[in-house]
């Protein structure tokens, strides 16, 4: 065998090792604090959006989806940062007997501060809460 055919033999070799996926070990598996597991076992998809035009109208919309689930209620918080801290301007709230609610509001605001949108989102079954959520949108200065 000439020096050629052994560099292809031994660089096939080593790309062929190299290629092999490595498998975990069960037992580090079952060790593991990093399980995946999901975050929500009713709610789907929650999510929202906030915006504020040049005029000053600030648009807000709130969505979220459950499964399995009798009501859902969502609260919108329009939030203004003033003297050091968060305080509500607005707020708006929505309950759909039904798996999924949404709500989509505008309402002008004033110039010269920061504004945030923070939400809440809850689903009932048999008008017990089994499970919420809150989120906060990025702030906007206006």
């Amino acid at each position: 065998m000439n020096s050629l055919s052994r560099k292809v033999i031994l660089i096939s070799s080593m790309i062929f090792l190299l290629s092999i996926s490595s498998f975990a070990n069960s037992n580090e598996m079952i060790n593991s604090k990093e399980i995946i597991s999901p975050r929500f076992t009713y709610i789907n998809l929650f999510s929202n959006h906030f915006d504020i035009s040049d005029s000053g109208k600030a648009s807000i919309s709130i969505y979220l989806n459950a499964r399995d689930v009798d009501q859902v209620k969502l609260v919108a918080n329009l939030q203004q940062y003033k003297n050091g801290s968060w305080r509500t301007v607005k707020s708006w709230l929505v309950k759909n007997d039904d798996d999924s609610a949404g709500l989509g509001k505008r309402y002008y605001i004033s110039s010269g501060y920061l504004y945030r949108l923070k939400c809440y989102g809850y689903v009932y079954v048999n008008n017990e809460l089994v499970e919420m959520d809150r989120m906060t949108s990025k702030s906007i200065w206006y």
